[in-house]
């Protein structure tokens, strides 16, 4: 499970915004450098048990206006924003993962299915 914390931070982008913790990603990839226990620690009960805690799943909103709009009055000038905890979205992405080489193994996937697989792209597809 060290692996994938590892891979799961290394997929966290330095730039983005932390959710309500405001523990942003590379603070986490800080902690798993210098102990990479402790990530395993936090994370290895909860994928285990297949339970993501309840305070662990808030999430902050932010609203922002979508440019060249002629009027704002409608919600459709809108976009939002859901930044989620670092932290839960390493843990995602460990799940993600598992899920994907499960499906893969039992035969879940149909052959030429190549979006959302890592290693696969548009170019894969039009290969015959």
């Amino acid at each position: 499970m060290t692996n994938e914390i590892a891979s799961a931070l290394a997929k966290c982008s330095q730039t983005s915004a932390p959710g309500p913790d405001g523990i942003p990603s590379s603070t986490w990839k800080q902690v798993n450098k210098i102990n990479p226990s402790i990530l395993l620690h936090i994370r290895a009960p909860l994928v285990l048990l297949g339970y993501h805690l309840v305070s662990r799943k808030s999430s902050n909103g932010v609203v922002l206006d979508k440019r060249g709009k002629p009027s704002y009055e409608s919600p459709s000038s809108f976009g939002i924003i859901v930044l989620i905890r670092t932290i839960s979205k390493m843990l995602e992405r460990i799940i993600v993962g598992r899920l994907l080489a499960a499906a893969q193994i039992i035969g879940l996937l149909h052959p030429n299915q190549c979006g959302s697989r890592p290693g696969l792209s548009t170019y894969d597809a039009a290969l015959p």
